[in-house]
């Protein structure tokens, strides 16, 4: 039977996994009394020690998890979360580099993290002057999830106005002209993608339809609220809107049961789009078009800015787009008639 791991060592203990890997391998970051309790629980454990066997590595980079950790869908639930971690896991690995983390700054121990030679920040939910904070650590670090303009850094999001545009363009070329919104996400994306839906909307020439923000009253992991919600604004009488874009699939999905439990059929009655390309969505009824986003290659572009940034600290900050691709399901519907 195989050990026990040093994240399962660390959930014991209470600790992070970097802070295990400090204790173990004797290097500095810990206080003394933490690394006595880590290796007398490893010596309790069976931790085995020829695990630590392996050469130098270039360097330490974090993870400093601002979004999830503490916020919204629980990390270890959260596959498009594992995904990104695991693409800057092997990516880094693979390049001779150590991780630690994710921490997140309300985690006991968090200044004691060991010192670290570059960083990878989740920084979607962030405020900035939790930013502006890191920065003055002076170490090279990138940022996910949020636009250029929010901070000046390095940064590294999915591209959501061009997913947004095909979404539009593609209900237009099915003859909807009235297309309404609604929004769920309170961090940097949802901004993002609201903002690209109205800018498009206008540069297309199309007529707005109903826009409901539920972003700053539920959190769009809950499921429950975010169904009652639509439930209490469906009362208020049919949707003028012949399509709707939701800002993730989560909320598509809650979308398309309230409009069945108001005799409403989803991709007849009102189209509807989603935004992520989750796994469930194939699997509804009908399955949902949805835009595709790819996390593993988004960990994957914040891996090489960060080491250009390392390697070559005097550049011009850079900002990568990682693009989106839109799926095709049977949640949309042509207009048969003139459109409203």
């Amino acid at each position: 039977m195989a050990g026990i791991s040093m994240r399962e060592l660390a959930d014991v203990l209470g600790v992070s996994t970097a802070s295990v890997s400090v204790a173990l391998r004797g290097k500095s970051g810990i206080s003394e009394e933490t690394r006595k309790r880590i290796l007398e629980e490893a010596r309790r454990q069976g931790y085995d020690m020829g695990r630590l066997s392996m050469p130098d590595s270039k360097g330490l980079i974090e993870i400093i998890d601002f979004t999830y950790r503490g916020h919204c869908t629980p990390p270890e639930d959260s596959l498009y979360y594992n995904q990104f971690l695991e693409s800057v896991s092997r990516e880094l690995t693979g390049k001779g580099y150590q991780l630690c983390g994710p921490f997140a700054p309300s985690d006991p121990g968090f200044l004691s993290r060991p010192p670290a030679d570059g960083g990878l920040l989740l920084g979607a939910a962030a405020a900035p002057e939790q930013l502006r904070q890191y920065q003055t650590l002076g170490i090279p670090f990138v940022i996910t999830g949020i636009s250029p303009e929010v901070f000046p850094a390095d940064t590294v999001s999915h591209d959501n106005h061009t997913g947004i545009r095909s979404a539009l363009l593609y209900l237009h070329g099915l003859g909807h002209t009235r297309i309404g919104y609604l929004r769920s996400l309170s961090m940097a994306p949802g901004e993002d993608r609201q903002h690209a839906w109205e800018y498009e909307m206008f540069r297309q020439h199309l007529t707005a339809g109903e826009f409901l923000d539920i972003s700053k009253t539920t959190d769009f992991s809950d499921s429950g609220s975010m169904l009652g919600q639509l439930h209490e604004w469906l009362e208020h009488g049919f949707p003028e809107a012949t399509a709707f874009l939701c800002d993730n699939d989560s909320l598509a999905a809650a979308f398309m049961r309230a409009l069945r439990d108001k005799g409403l059929i989803p991709g007849r009655d009102i189209s509807v789009i989603g935004f992520d390309d989750m796994p469930f969505s194939a699997l509804l009824e009908p399955p949902l078009t949805t835009v595709r986003t790819c996390e593993p290659e988004l960990g994957a572009a914040a891996v090489a800015l960060l080491l250009r940034r390392m390697e070559q600290p005097g550049l011009f900050h850079c900002h990568i787009k990682v693009g989106t691709a839109l799926v095709e399901r049977a949640s949309v519907c042509r207009i048969s008639g003139p459109a409203l």
